[in-house]
């Protein structure tokens, strides 16, 4: 009797031991922890949104006031001004580094600390255009409808201040991104451009900026085209302008059927096109030519 009791015990002792390991090793073939409170690691779950690093570990999670949760959308207001802008991005969402991102939960985005699973401040609006822009900066809007800029990398950094109604990014990209030097501002009804260290480098406008190039800026208000230097001269202004385009120095305008193209506003125009009719106005460059378009319908060249 005592030698059935050893038996019973041993095996009691075994199927403790041996139970366990066995679901366990079930799981790890299956790669799935019993533990895991996300086990197909969603990115929303449970009314959570979760973050894991390059390792499928988990960094931290946020837990979700309303049901309308994800990273944050982006925003682009450029259109209201007509402001050349960059128009072929392909972003939805903003993307999230690991350190930081923007988490859309109901009506306002939150800067979330993805390292911490803290949120730190709350936003209207974000916009980069739909694309990456050059020093991971992100123009936003904050709850008194005043925009700023940041930089977001692997930390934070504040860029411009919340001080402005409007700003904007001209579309001049390249390989790295959309160019982050100067940006389009308005602050107290006035236009001008500032730079990254918020300084100001143009004279102030009546109406907005909508493109610009070394020396001159462009101005655009109840389809009255209007072109300044940065000290605020006017130039040309007995004419009256249907549409313009700006290509490096270059500066085509169209008036009275016949586009004008300059490459200095002091001095007189380089070429004169008539045309038939009024249309979209562009200049691009193919090989070493300037192609001078209109509806994309090639009217010229440039040298």
């Amino acid at each position: 009797m005592k030698n059935k009791k050893i038996v019973l015990y041993t095996i009691i002792f075994l199927l403790i031991i041996f139970v366990p390991l066995t679901i366990m090793g079930m799981f790890v073939r299956d790669k799935k922890n019993p533990f895991d409170e996300n086990p197909n690691h969603d990115f929303y779950y449970e009314k959570k949104l979760w973050f894991y690093d390059d390792n499928d570990k988990l960094i931290s999670n946020y837990e979700c006031q309303t049901n309308k949760c994800d990273l944050a959308n982006l925003t682009i207001d450029d259109d209201e001004y007509d402001i050349n802008y960059y128009k072929d991005g392909t972003l939805e969402k903003v993307e999230n580094n690991n350190a930081y991102t923007f988490i859309r939960d109901g009506a306002l985005n939150y800067l979330f600390d993805v390292n911490t699973g803290r949120s730190l401040q709350k936003y209207l609006q974000i916009k980069n255009y739909n694309t990456n822009l050059k020093n991971n900066l992100y123009i936003i809007q904050n709850e008194n409808k005043l925009w700023g800029i940041i930089s977001i990398g692997e930390t934070l950094e504040a860029l411009i201040p919340f001080e402005y109604n409007f700003l904007g990014i001209l579309n001049n990209f390249d390989e790295d991104g959309l160019k982050t030097d100067n940006f389009i501002a308005l602050k107290d009804d006035k236009w001008f451009l500032i730079n990254k260290e918020n300084m100001p480098i143009s004279s102030k406008y009546e109406e907005p900026i909508v493109d610009y190039n070394d020396n001159f800026i462009i101005t655009k208000k109840n389809n009255r085209i209007k072109i300044y230097n940065y000290e605020g001269r006017e130039y040309l202004n007995n004419f009256n302008f249907t549409d313009y385009a700006i290509y490096d120095k270059y500066i085509g305008l169209i008036t009275n059927n016949t586009i004008y193209i300059y490459n200095d506003l002091n001095s007189n125009y380089i070429k004169n096109i008539p045309v038939n009719k009024n249309g979209k106005l562009t200049l691009e460059t193919k090989g070493n030519q300037v192609v001078i378009k209109l509806d994309d319908e090639v009217i010229d060249y440039l040298n």
